[in-house]
């Protein structure tokens, strides 16, 4: 658009009617929106009107977490099927759910909703992430953890411009059952890259651990991998290779808390699972040691 249009009075109206709708200021757009239409009764509006009326409806009564939820999914959905921007919804979005989250402080104490979604998740959709990461930390160390709140977490780290500790989450999710279907919801382009470049997708977060392409996953205490052991005990024998692989590429990279013989067995498991993988890691050590 030409810098000059932009000072058109059509254009201006258009711009502060799409303004008031990104602030959920549904009282302002509609009064906006009629003065539009009195004003330019020929010219076209493809989406505003139909947001004004849904929004409208929105408005009117109260949501809590749940059901905002719910209504963002439809709006969202319909949005998807116009002619809006992606810059413009994240924007709605962000307006959406922070309003929410301020009508619903009485819910801040409560690790998740009736529904059982994290608080942390809409915090993330308020694109709030150091609020969603102490949300998501809190949650761990209450109730537990799992590949969904771990991922999560790793796309705060992520947004927050802490890379490696990003990734370091998302090996962690691995760990605990991400599946590769759900590898889209992975925030960090250039990780989820080269995730999706590996010769065999089972086997890509073994492919970064023998690449030296993850964080070395080591505990500061004897304690702490003592954990780590008791936490992943069985699937140490009952999950998939590539998992276990990642397991005991964790055990080797702690070789202070190791025993000779546990070390010495972590390495042979990593030959029996993936030979040429093994060899690459334990190349990669010999160039760095």
């Amino acid at each position: 658009m030409q810098q000059g249009l932009l000072f058109e009075p059509e254009v201006m109206a258009r711009t502060e009617l799409q303004d008031a709708i990104a602030r959920l200021d549904f009282h302002s757009a509609l009064r906006r929106l009629e003065e539009f239409h009195r004003f330019w009764p020929e010219a076209k509006l493809i989406w505003e009107p139909e947001l004004v009326r849904a929004g409208s409806k929105l408005a009117a009564k109260p949501m809590d977490l749940d059901s905002g939820y719910g209504a963002w999914q439809k709006l969202e959905a319909r949005l998807n099927t116009l002619d809006v921007s992606r810059s413009w919804t994240a924007s709605l979005r962000r307006n959406f759910f922070s309003r929410l989250l301020a009508s619903n402080r009485k819910l801040f104490e409560e690790l998740r909703t009736a529904a059982g979604r994290s608080l942390g998740d809409f915090y993330l959709l308020a694109e709030q992430p150091r609020n969603a990461r102490r949300r998501y930390e809190n949650e761990i160390r209450q109730i537990g953890d799992g590949w969904k709140v771990r991922l999560q977490l790793g796309n705060c780290d992520f947004r927050l411009g802490h890379g490696p500790v990003a990734h370091s989450n998302y090996h962690w999710s691995f760990l605990l059952g991400l599946p590769e279907d759900r590898w889209a919801l992975i925030e960090d382009p250039r990780f989820l890259a080269r995730l999706r470049s590996a010769d065999e997708a089972e086997w890509a977060f073994p492919e970064l651990c023998a690449a030296g392409e993850l964080p070395p996953a080591r505990f500061s205490s004897r304690g702490e991998f003592d954990g780590f052991k008791r936490k992943f005990g069985a699937a140490f024998t009952e999950s998939p290779s590539s998992r276990r692989f990642c397991l005991y590429w964790i055990v080797s990279k702690n070789k202070p808390f190791c025993s000779d013989g546990e070390l010495i067995d972590a390495r042979k498991q990593l030959q029996a699972l993936h030979p040429p993988l093994h060899v690459q890691y334990m190349q990669r050590l010999a160039q760095v040691s």
